[in-house]
């Protein structure tokens, strides 16, 4: 279930006892503006804080009362870096940015909770600005030239950093002046402990069930480019957007829950379908009265019942029947003429902030597509290919949005997407195609991959485990962790990453790259597999902190940890202190947001429609990642070849199962409580008490080689550092990670 470290469980308890005080000591904390440190960071040799701005700096930030500490630090990488694209419609950081920032950080700087860094580049290329920032996080992008703009553009980043301010305006000193005396303080923001891949950074991936698209469309009905850009893509998600706005009273919904929306509409027509049933009973009852009521009162009855279950029969199908009309007209396309006639940057802020906007779980792949037009915003919802016409003239190109389906069709070539597409389609002056293109989401051109050979490849998917918001040993840092991230991280997004994003494999010996060294992949994919320890066995945090608090220790010699003494005299098994009953609603809801990491799996080996069948799957779980990947399994069926599952201390491992003939191989590994390999209850795992994988034979289950069992106990036999004994195991032997 969790990835704690080996030492976490002496003081786990207090930890717990920790965040009932953690809301005190923070509002304690806040204080006046006191220091503020920011360090800049010379990512170039023309990137440099010149000593003038320095100066200037200083003082403006003694005029509002706070005392500046700035100072200035050569990159390690200095001029060796990738460009770096300061874009602003990015809602992360992108992959060139987190390069630069993790290489200063892993080498000569350690990160600090409190300051601010600012990495200078030489680097101008954005959409409405020189730089690039996120709320409530402490790193800034921010281009050295022109100098004549930093300080403004210092200001406005700035800004966006500290109290999310829109940076489609433009902001001057004088603004963040403002800004600075209205706060109480900064310390609030500034104290939380920074963490380089964590859920608050908003980090989207390449995939996800539905495809965002903006757009803006003049009155003759063709695209307006924005910086040389027809239309922008800046990320997919699992789920689509609802407004509830309308103006239409009757499909203004009144109650909203998951995935249910029930309007005056609904609520109207089943009243009407009541009502004419009732005048349809009158009449029903006179007729019965004369006919039958005198003779058989039994009779009478039954044609009274069969009217009240045709009522309630009628008034469900008309409900039903509302619902689905409801959902293709109110669902499927929208307006937003209450917003105004807004930009890009701020519509989509709205998107994400605004409480009349909810988000809705996609059950399939869909396009979602925002188009703005005299001056208001409009949504529709599309299939998975979007077909433009584009034309030059003038020697200018004009793109005119055609129609959507779920099928890539050009001249030699037509098949059913899998995952979202662009077709572009270029006409002469005599509406005569004379090229077609088909773009990724991503803007690149697959056109000649659709015709090329499909050559196999093997594809490896990592699937982490249970992410618990403190790993660290000290007491003040875990506070701090649980202070600003809460008990426990949301459960998991439900989409694939090509790095170990939360950093679960790569700090222990680099147990993901010794999987890749092994099975030499083509691709490389991370799923997360996190739930809330609500879906374990446990069911709880406090259940779980109580059995680490009272679980023997490994026992130091002859092993005498098998009873206990209970409160009243009683001598019991040890291992009834774990809690091996199935959670299966649990494990069930952890397999089903699987499936749509899944669903998201298929996109990405799918570009190419078909083009995963002669792929070969190999597949990493641990933990948690165990329910996970079945529910990646589910869904892969006939979608790929099956080679290798390697299943590493499974939480509730019997809620599921395999089927090892579906497989090349499947070995599970971890401790063994029961049966005639039985280890001492002392060395089990407590965190995710083992139990055989059902379905998988007794002789495919490996656990920790004797040498190894001083490394065993109630975390250590969980903890997946531990594990590096699976890549010891001879080729030959039961186990083995193959060599490819």
């Amino acid at each position: 279930m969790m990835n704690f470290w080996p030492k976490k469980h002496f003081y786990i308890y207090k930890v717990l006892l920790l965040i009932v005080l953690c809301s005190n000591v923070y509002g304690q904390n806040a204080g006046k503006l006191n220091t503020l440190r920011i360090h800049f960071v010379s990512t170039h040799k023309k990137a440099t804080l010149t000593p003038e701005t320095e100066i200037v700096l200083n003082q403006f930030f003694r005029a509002q009362g706070i005392q500046a500490k700035i100072d200035q630090f050569i990159h390690p990488l200095q001029g060796k870096l990738n460009q770096i694209y300061l874009q602003d419609t990015l809602p992360f950081y992108a992959e060139e940015m987190r390069n630069c920032r993790d290489a200063f950080f892993n080498s000569i700087h350690p990160k600090t909770e409190i300051d601010y860094y600012v990495f200078l580049t030489q680097d101008q290329i954005d959409t409405n600005g020189n730089g690039f920032s996120i709320f409530g996080k402490n790193i800034l992008f921010l281009a050295a030239q022109p100098e004549a703009l930093f300080l403004q553009n210092f200001s406005k980043y700035f800004l966006k950093t500290i109290g999310n301010v829109n940076t489609d305006a433009n902001y001057s000193m004088d603004s963040l002046a403002s800004y600075l005396k209205q706060r109480e303080s900064l310390k609030i923001e500034n104290e939380s402990y920074f963490f380089f891949h964590d859920d608050s950074e908003n980090t989207d991936s390449k995939n996800g069930l539905v495809a965002y698209y903006f757009w803006k469309q003049n009155a003759k009905g063709a695209l307006e480019p924005t910086n040389n850009r027809y239309y922008l893509t800046p990320y997919k998600r699992n789920f689509g957007k609802v407004n509830l706005d309308v103006d239409n009273y009757w499909f203004r919904p009144f109650y909203v829950k998951n995935n249910r929306f029930i309007a005056p509409i609904h609520m109207g027509l089943v009243a009407l379908a009541f009502f004419i049933m009732l005048v349809f009973r009158k009449k029903v009852n006179k007729r019965a009265e004369k006919a039958i009521h005198n003779k058989h009162k039994i009779g009478y009855l039954v044609v009274h019942i069969a009217l009240w279950m045709l009522f309630a029969g009628v008034g469900t199908l008309v409900f039903f029947t509302t619902d689905t009309f409801y959902k293709q007209v109110f669902f499927n396309s929208t307006d937003f003429t209450k917003f105004g006639n807004q930009g890009v940057q701020s519509f989509k802020r709205y998107l994400d902030l605004s409480s009349s906007v909810v988000d809705q779980p996609a059950k399939k792949i869909y396009s979602e597509v925002y188009v703005k037009s005299k001056g208001k915003w409009h949504m529709r919802r599309m299939k998975k290919v979007l077909y433009f016409k584009v034309k030059s003239i003038d020697g200018k190109e004009e793109y005119r949005f055609q129609y959507s389906s779920n099928t890539i069709s050009i001249k030699g070539y037509e098949q059913a997407s899998t995952t979202h597409l662009v077709v572009l389609k270029f006409e002469n002056d005599e509406g005569k195609t004379t090229d077609e293109k088909v773009l990724n989401y991503a803007g690149f051109d697959i056109t000649q991959k659709l015709l090329a050979e499909n050559p196999p490849k093997r594809i490896l998917v990592l699937v982490n485990g249970y992410r618990p918001v403190s790993t660290s040993e000290s007491f003040d840092e875990s506070m701090m962790q649980i202070g600003k991230n809460g008990v426990e991280y949301p459960n998991s997004m439900n989409l694939l990453f090509e790095k170990d994003r939360f950093n679960y494999w790569t700090p222990w010996k680099r147990l993901n790259q010794q999987f890749i060294d092994r099975i030499h992949p083509n691709e490389v994919y991370y799923a997360d597999g996190h739930h809330e320890v609500s879906t374990s066995n446990y069911e709880s945090v406090l259940t779980f902190a109580q059995a680490a608090k009272n679980y023997p220790k490994p026992c130091k010699g002859k092993h005498h940890c098998f009873r206990y003494q209970d409160d009243n005299g009683m001598r019991i098994s040890t291992l009834h202190k774990l809690p091996f009953r199935s959670n299966q609603k649990g494990f069930g809801e952890r397999r089903k947001n699987g499936r749509i990491a899944g669903k998201n799996l298929i996109q990405l080996l799918n570009e190419i429609p078909g083009a995963s069948k002669n792929d070969t799957l190999y597949l990493v779980a641990h933990s948690m990642g165990y329910a996970y990947a079945l529910g990646i399994v589910d869904v892969l069926k006939k979608q790929c070849v099956f080679g290798s599952f390697y299943i590493i201390a499974p939480e509730n491992a019997s809620a599921g199962g395999v089927q090892p003939s579906q497989w090349q191989e499947v070995f599970q590994y971890g401790s063994i409580p029961f049966g005639r390999n039985k280890q001492a209850p002392c060395l089990q795992d407590g965190v995710a008490p083992q139990k055989r994988v059902s379905g998988l034979p007794a002789q495919y289950r490996l656990t920790f080689p004797k040498e190894y069992q001083r490394r065993m106990g109630f975390t250590e036999s969980h903890f997946i550092g531990y594990y590096e004994w699976i890549f010891d195991i001879p080729k030959e032997k039961v186990g083995a990670v193959r060599q490819h």
